[in-house]
């Protein structure tokens, strides 16, 4: 039948040649997608780490009493000389 009906045998071959690339692209794509999920989870366990982590640096900072800090600098109004000589 293939042999008097060529029209048969190219569909035929058509088909088996989209099926095979559709399943390797399947195969291929299906690998990316399970290593994005695989560093997706592992990005979430590591920001539940760090969500962690801050809750105890403000529990921590919330018990300390914070005084303010004066970063205000110094001028001294003597000379330098002057505050160099002993008496």
């Amino acid at each position: 039948m293939i042999l008097t009906h060529p029209f048969l045998f190219n569909t035929i071959v058509v088909l088996f040649i989209a099926v095979t690339s559709g399943w390797i692209v399947y195969v291929a794509s299906s690998r990316a997608i399970t290593k994005l999920r695989m560093r997706i989870a592992g990005l979430e366990n590591e920001k539940e780490e760090a969500q962690k982590q801050l809750m105890i640096l403000e529990e921590q900072l919330g018990k300390r009493v914070v005084y303010p800090v004066n970063n205000t600098p110094v001028i001294s109004l003597s000379s330098s000389t002057r505050a160099n000589k002993t008496s």
